[in-house]
Formats: structure tokens, C-alpha cells, sequence
């Protein structure tokens, strides 16, 4: 019974996964046989080499925060401050070695550690005194806006160049075949990638991934299995808070310039990722692989909308609707799975009360 179970999560990680990669394909599809029709040319650029690596360059940053949000909400909590904490961290750390005389690793190092001190803090109060993480982490969104406010006076403050490292391309003889334009793969592309290998594997294959799951589905059950609700509990905001200074970073690496407005609503891309990648609100249920598609298609979306020239307002409409088609599609694709289990349930108990029956004539 419990192997059986066992194949059904898989395949139903499997499907979950799937239904993302299906509304990201349709989507692609969808933008390019528009660029087609209006005379986007022979080679739609919506599929080009270098448009697809530059999605992945816009999804790198909000990436790895959707990583630690993942473990964040499988756990059955939430953090409505990682957009301000991203503000918070490129201005002191842009602060730091531009004014502070900082030498730039330290500077990099004190930045995320703050970051998971102050992560580490809301998930004491969270798990220590049951606060609603919404509340909590609201309060937190507010007071880092007002503390990075505080350090720089709402001024911006240009890194010129120090974090070139990061975005300049690792390869730089290798071009687009299709526009003969340069193809730029930034170190911090690898960094999303081996965070999303890491917390995939975390989750899957160890006993910290497990209790994870466990405290989201049922906390009292899980806490009446042995496993330390609290601390794990705490942890995943820890975590959280190493990847939201890491994801800022990079971002910083990007754009070169800190700003207030940096992690301005950075929190709804990052959370509206998860969510899309299948990871549900009351927690216990989700994957790394899905947040990765659902933080592709999030980049795919925004970039498909420039490409076609829509005007904001219409990107904002078309980026809501697919949020709510592929929440719908994963809400719908739980059903059917749990109809069919709870069939295969009736039908084995069926047939043992038959099995039994005639054994007794």
C-alpha cells in the first residue's frame, strides 16, 4: 500500500510539472505564431537563442528567492517582505563598499548575513509565538522599506562596475546563430541553476526535506511524529533569508545601481513563481522543478508581452490571467488525482469484502 502511494506522489510531482511546462509551451507558441501573423519575420525572435538565454537572465534573481519561498511555504508559512529585504541588502551593500570603505567580499558577506538574521528573526516570532506569517512578515516588508530608506537618505547609489564578475558572459566568443548577436551567460545563471539542484535535492532526498512536508501538511501530527515544529519551521526562513541576500545580489549585479525601488513588488513575481510552479498555500505539497518552470514562465510572460508591444496595463491583464489558468489547471489536476485515488481506494476495499465473503461460503 504505501509503495503504491509512493508511485502516485511521484506521478502526480510529475503531472503538477507538467501542466507548467504545457502552459509555458502554448504561450511560446502562442507569441510566435502572433509575431508570424503581424510580420515578426522568418525566425520568430520569441525563440531565439539569445532572447531565451536573455529570459533567463530576467528570471535569475526573482529564481532563487522563489527557492527559498519554496521552502518557506511547503513548511505552510509565507514572507511578504523579500521585496524590501532585496532593497534593504543592495543598498547596504552598495553602501558599505562605496561609502564605508568595505572591501567588496565583506561587503557581500555582511549584506546576506543580515539578511538571514532578519529572516531568522520573523521565524522565531512565527514559530515561537504563532503569529500569522502574513501579519509578521508585513511588518517586516514595512520596516526594512523605512531602514534602507534610513542608510541612504533616498539617494541611489551607483556600484560602476563593481559586480561586472557576476553578469559579464563566461563565453564570449559564442553568438546567436539566427541574429549573429552575442550570447551573454552570466555566472549568476549557474547560481539559479545549482540553488534550484540543491533545494531539489534537499527536499527530495533528505530527512530535513521530509520534515518540511510534514510540519506544512500537519504540524500536530508532525509534531507528535517526533519532528522539532519550531526550529524546522524557523530554519526554512533562515534559508529563505540566505537566498533572498544571494538573489539580491545578483540582481544588484544586473541593474548596478541600488535603489530604493530595486525589490520594489519583487515579492508578488516571486511568490506568484511558486504558486504557479504548483507549491500550495497551506503547504505540505510543491517541488523545486515547478517553481523553476513556473519562475521560466513568469520571465516568459513579461518578455513575450514587450516583444509584442503591448502596453502595460494589457501585460498586467495577461500576466494575471495565466497566473489564475495555471493555478486553476493545478487545482483541477489535484481533483481528478484525488477522485482516482479515492476510486482505486473503493475498489480495492470492494474486492477484499468480495475476497472475504467467499472465503467464508
Amino acid at each position: 500500500m504505501n509503495k503504491d502511494m509512493t508511485k502516485k506522489k511521484k506521478g502526480f510531482l510529475r503531472g503538477e510539472n507538467s501542466t507548467v511546462l504545457l502552459i509555458f509551451i502554448a504561450f511560446m507558441a502562442a507569441v510566435v505564431v502572433l509575431q508570424l501573423i503581424t510580420g515578426g519575420g522568418a525566425y520568430p525572435s520569441m525563440i531565439s537563442p539569445a532572447n531565451i538565454m536573455n529570459i533567463f537572465i530576467q528570471i535569475s534573481a526573482v529564481g532563487i528567492m522563489a527557492m527559498g519561498m519554496t521552502l518557506v511555504m511547503i513548511s505552510g508559512g509565507i514572507d511578504l517582505s523579500v521585496g524590501m529585504l532585496t532593497s534593504f541588502v543592495v543598498l547596504f551593500l552598495a553602501k558599505s563598499f562605496r561609502d564605508w570603505d568595505f572591501p567588496l567580499a565583506a561587503a557581500i558577506i555582511v549584506a546576506i548575513l543580515l539578511a538571514i538574521a532578519f529572516e531568522t528573526g520573523m521565524g522565531f516570532i512565527i514559530s515561537r509565538l504563532g503569529v500569522e506569517p502574513f501579519i509578521i512578515t508585513l511588518g517586516g516588508q514595512i520596516a526594512f522599506r523605512g531602514v534602507a530608506l534610513l542608510i541612504v537618505n533616498s539617494q541611489e547609489i551607483s556600484m560602476s562596475g563593481a559586480l561586472d564578475g557576476l553578469k559579464d558572459t563566461v563565453i564570449p566568443e559564442l553568438k546567436d546563430p539566427t541574429s549573429g548577436l552575442n550570447l551573454n551567460i552570466p555566472p549568476y545563471l549557474f547560481i539559479f541553476i545549482a540553488v534550484t539542484i540543491v533545494i531539489w535535492w534537499l527536499l527530495k532526498y533528505t530527512k530535513y526535506g521530509r520534515r518540511i512536508y510534514a510540519v506544512g501538511a500537519n504540524p500536530q501530527a508532525a509534531y507528535l511524529a517526533g519532528i522539532d515544529v519550531k526550529n524546522t519551521l524557523m530554519s526554512t526562513y533562515s534559508l529563505n533569508g540566505l537566498l533572498v541576500g544571494i538573489g539580491a545580489v545578483c540582481l544588484l549585479a544586473r541593474v548596478n545601481t541600488a535603489i530604493i525601488t530595486t525589490g520594489q513588488n519583487l515579492e508578488i513575481d516571486v511568490i506568484a513563481a511558486v504558486v504557479v510552479g504548483g507549491v500550495a498555500m497551506s503547504g505540505g505539497k510543491g517541488n523545486a522543478w515547478g517553481v523553476f518552470l513556473g519562475a521560466l514562465l513568469m520571465g516568459a510572460i513579461a518578455n513575450g508581452m514587450n516583444i509584442l508591444r503591448l502596453q502595460a496595463e494589457w501585460q498586467y491583464v495577461a500576466k494575471g490571467l495565466i497566473i489564475i489558468a495555471a493555478v486553476s489547471a493545478g487545482a483541477i489536476t489535484n481533483t481528478i488525482q484525488a477522485r482516482r485515488q479515492l476510486k482505486q481506494q473503493n475498489l480495492a476495499g470492494t474486492q477484499s469484502g468480495a475476497g472475504e465473503s467467499t472465503n467464508k461460503q
